[in-house]
């Protein structure tokens, strides 16, 4: 159960990939532009629009009202000129694209929010719950109700998986790559390397200089992490004040070669958090405790190697109650 829940974990995370990557935050993230053409042009040249196979639908303004505009879909375009007896398109080709044209679309601003924007065209009435939605833009544009909605779905996936405020994954998906980087490990001279950091005497930052300060310290440090550690490290917000790193070390000469890797690699994890983000107060600045701990080379147990750095960072913790400043232990599983 545990190895299909990792597994399972670990495709959703690929499939979501980068929280700004993968899906848009706002309709205009989306949008791209769209062809409009007046009211009055004749369907036998609509047609020729949309002969391309990359046009889902045409906006359509009234150039006696600037301010109305209406769309038409393939399926509705489709449907008129099949029409009745499959005589659709030789009774429409001389009319004017009014005819076909649907004046009431949904239409939303750029800036609304995709949440927004996939509600509201999922709301509609079934034979209009999929046609694509206009944006009302500098010029106009569309998106597709099902862009909107496979946007709406990674956002939910991502937020599930990751820290609202630090933008890092949660305790759970820490776990979870670490138990996929032990599997990965098995049988050869490969090393997992988990790294605790604790920020020290958070409680008592939040009290000096108010919580919403210390929410700014937290996404500060994310920030930190996702853009300064060494490639194929991995960071996490694994408590309120405690962060995580996972490693992976292709190769060592011995243990203590071993050791030495993963202590450098604290240090250095340490030392990226040393200064304080741009834009706070450096009095506001933690100080950190800080713990390592390495598998053995070719085996290693996810579980064990967690708990074994919880360990190392409680010692650390337990030799620096002040929080004055910074303590580090390493745990090694050799």
């Amino acid at each position: 159960m545990h190895a299909d829940l990792t597994l399972l974990t670990q495709r959703l995370g690929d499939a979501v990939g980068s929280y700004r990557a993968t899906a848009g935050t706002t309709v205009a993230d989306l949008a791209h532009s769209v062809d409009v053409v007046d009211a009055g042009l004749p369907v036998a040249q609509l047609e020729l629009i949309f002969r391309s196979p990359h046009v889902a639908s045409v906006a359509v303004r009234d150039p006696h009202d600037e301010s109305r505009i209406g769309l038409v879909t393939r399926p509705r375009f489709t449907a008129a000129m099949t029409g009745r007896l499959g005589f659709g398109r030789a009774v429409l080709a001389r009319r004017g694209t009014h005819e076909l044209t649907d004046w009431g679309p949904m239409v939303v601003a750029p800036d609304a929010p995709v949440s927004e924007g996939a509600v509201r065209a999922m709301q509609r009435f079934d034979e209009r719950r999929y046609d694509d939605v206009l944006v009302a833009d500098e010029s106009w544009r569309v998106v597709s109700t099902a862009d909107l909605v496979r946007s709406l779905s990674t956002l939910l996936a991502v937020r599930s998986l990751h820290d609202p405020l630090t933008g890092l994954p949660h305790r759970s998906m820490a776990l979870h790559e670490l138990a996929r980087r032990c599997a990965e490990v098995a049988g050869l001279r490969a090393r997992v390397v988990v790294v605790l950091l604790d920020i020290a005497g958070f409680s008592r930052l939040n009290t000096a200089y108010g919580q919403a300060v210390g929410d700014i310290v937290l996404a500060g440090i994310g920030a930190r992490l996702t853009s300064g550690l060494p490639p194929g490290c991995r960071a996490a917000r694994t408590a309120g004040d405690e962060f995580a790193v996972v490693a992976t070390l292709p190769d060592a000469a011995s243990d203590e070669h071993a050791a030495g890797l993963v202590d450098g690699l604290r240090r250095d994890v340490v030392a990226l958090l040393s200064e304080p983000q741009s834009g706070i107060d450096p009095r506001a600045w933690p100080s950190f405790h800080s713990a390592a701990a390495c598998s053995i080379a070719g085996s290693a147990d996810a579980e064990q190697l967690f708990a074994s750095a919880q360990r190392g960072l409680r010692a650390a913790k337990e030799s620096s109650p002040v929080g004055g400043g910074l303590a580090d232990e390493l745990r090694a599983i050799l």
